[in-house]
């Protein structure tokens, strides 16, 4: 007999009672660890449910409120559309027989193909009660509105006619609308006082839609911790159809990309938009060091005009101040980074580099200088500003770092370095020499002799430790005056004999300044500047810098 098979046997069978105990082991457990299994496949469905409907909801709010500005903002251009005075032609049945009732309802027609909403239109107050429609967009006899329709106030439509500039929230609407959103603004007539609403409304079922697929998951969670695999199993079906609607949802996104490109294009340069919807990708925090150019402007004593305005007429003083000022950086390729009150801050040379970035803002500044005239004349005859609004403004070029900055959930593309702050500084420092367009050394050098400067002061800024020479920026020299030119040289005489300390003769000499440009500040406050060293000379050791303790 072969001594290892016997080995063998007695092995198999020292190993059946351990074979035994597990196939005991395995049989107990096979029922609870089933169910165990489906369990945590359950509890998997749950948390899955659980991400899905967080997504949802977030995209159901992005979406919406993307909704409920543009709705905001076209019914405010309505507002504006048209006249009150038409509006009060129409108060019965009979006025809309008129053909300028049908020659308006043309015009909406146009206005709600220009900002893609589906209806426009225009209702006052009735009675205390309630409010009457006075004309639409709508051509169709079992939908149109106009005079003969009267409804009782209530919800939206009280909001609304007291004056508030609103929109409708998503689930707050009635059936019959046909998943319609809707957006309220104020009309005034020509006193100021408030006339009526104009109303607009966007359809897209994709928001209802998330309504209903989000109650659906909430549904799917409950039931999912109390059923079987063969439910998780299904639930996860359901999962894979919800991730589809959230896909096909995002292509809807492009309905808005290509609505909101005109509201976005208001305060951001045509290359960031263009940026973000392309590659929503970019949309993260970090940054770039760039050789750019800044430009910080800012209102001359705008407290003091905002002091004697109402809220509403000061908003819209500002709209139309910013927009036609934002409008000209906008067109020479700057972006826009920031609104602060009736300041605003722009860049050039992001997000797209710019070789001529220096030259592009000092002309922008020079253009907004020119603008300012119009603006004033018309802020003036139209009663909207007590007074002119002087716009100061500060420029620098050099190195920045450009790029989304913040955190995940809010972030802001804008620009942070000591350039940046000599900029903002600069801004100030006009007050200082009675100018309004001030940039250093550094960003007169790149604009390669093409803008009619006067050279000023060796300064050091406020929290900047470098010293900086500041220049006065007049105008192009192809469209300056020759008075601009002889006034810069007279100057840059009397700066030359004021940089050698020639007190006397610079003080003649900017007096000569004087008695052609009685109104030039800069050369006033050099008199008295050499007027004060006369008696009272610097230190020899003076290197001819001042520093200032003012922003």
């Amino acid at each position: 007999m072969n001594m290892n098979n016997k080995d063998n046997s007695y092995d198999d069978l020292a190993l059946r009672p351990l074979s035994a105990f597990f196939k005991r082991l395995t049989d107990k457990l096979g029922t609870p660890l089933t169910l165990g299994l489906f369990f945590v496949s359950a509890l998997m469905v749950f948390f899955v449910s659980v991400a899905v409907q967080i997504q949802v909801k977030r995209y159901e709010k992005m979406i919406t409120e993307a909704h409920q500005n543009h709705l905001k903002t076209v019914a405010q251009i309505a507002a504006h559309e048209v006249s009150t005075e038409e509006l009060d032609r129409f108060r019965t049945i009979e006025d809309t027989k008129n053909t300028k009732y049908t020659d308006l309802k043309y015009r909406l027609v146009q206005f709600a193909e220009k900002y893609k909403v589906k209806y426009v239109y225009y209702f006052r107050e009735y009675d205390k009660e309630r409010f009457q429609y006075i004309v639409d967009n709508d051509f169709d006899p079992k939908t149109e509105v106009g005079p003969d329709k009267i409804l009782k106030i209530e919800g939206i439509a009280r909001l609304a006619l007291a004056g508030n500039v609103t929109a409708t929230e998503l689930g707050a609407h009635d059936p019959s609308w046909e998943d319609l959103l809707a957006g309220f603004a104020p009309v005034y007539d020509t006193s100021g006082a408030f006339y009526c609403v104009a109303g607009v409304d966007v359809g897209d079922r994709v928001l209802f839609d998330l309504r209903r697929n989000s109650l659906t998951m909430m549904t799917l969670q409950i039931v999912a911790l109390a059923v079987s695999v063969i439910f998780g199993v299904l639930a996860m079906f359901v999962y894979r159809r919800k991730a589809r609607e959230t896909e096909e949802a995002h292509l809807k996104l492009q309905y808005f990309n290509n609505n909101m490109r005109q509201a976005f294009s208001t305060y951001l340069s045509d290359d960031v938009v263009e940026e973000v919807i392309s590659d929503p990708a970019r949309l993260k925090l970090g940054g770039v060091n760039r050789h750019m150019t800044a430009l910080f402007s800012d209102i001359k004593n705008f407290t003091g005009i905002a002091e004697v305005l109402t809220p509403e007429h000061l908003v819209d003083l500002l709209n139309y101040y910013l927009s036609t000022m934002s409008d000209i950086l906008l067109e020479h390729k700057g972006t826009i980074d920031k609104y602060q009150g009736d300041s605003i801050i722009s860049f050039f040379g992001a997000p797209l580099e710019l070789a001529d970035h220096a030259i592009r803002a000092c002309t922008a500044a020079i253009i907004m200088k020119r603008m300012e005239r119009d603006v004033n004349r018309y802020i003036l005859d139209n009663g909207i500003s007590p007074s002119p609004l002087l716009t100061r403004i500060g420029i620098n070029t050099g190195n920045m770092v450009v790029g989304n900055m913040g955190t995940q959930k809010k972030m802001n593309y804008t620009i942070i370095s000591n350039a940046v702050n000599i900029a903002s500084r600069l801004e100030g420092v006009n007050k200082m020499y009675g100018t309004w367009i001030l940039a250093p050394d550094s960003t007169v050098q790149e604009t390669k002799n093409r803008l009619l400067t006067r050279r000023l002061d060796r300064v050091k800024l406020v929290g900047i430790n470098e010293a900086v020479r500041i220049y006065e920026i007049l105008e192009t020299k192809t469209d300056a005056a020759d008075t601009q030119f002889e006034l810069t040289y007279l100057f840059h005489k009397a700066m030359d004999l004021f940089e050698i300390r020639n007190w006397k003769d610079a003080e003649t000499a900017f007096n000569n300044v004087l008695k052609t440009y009685p109104n030039d500040y800069p050369s006033r406050l050099y008199a008295g500047r050499c007027s004060y060293y006369k008696e009272h000379p610097p230190k020899a050791d003076w290197d001819g810098v001042f520093s200032l303790t003012e922003k």
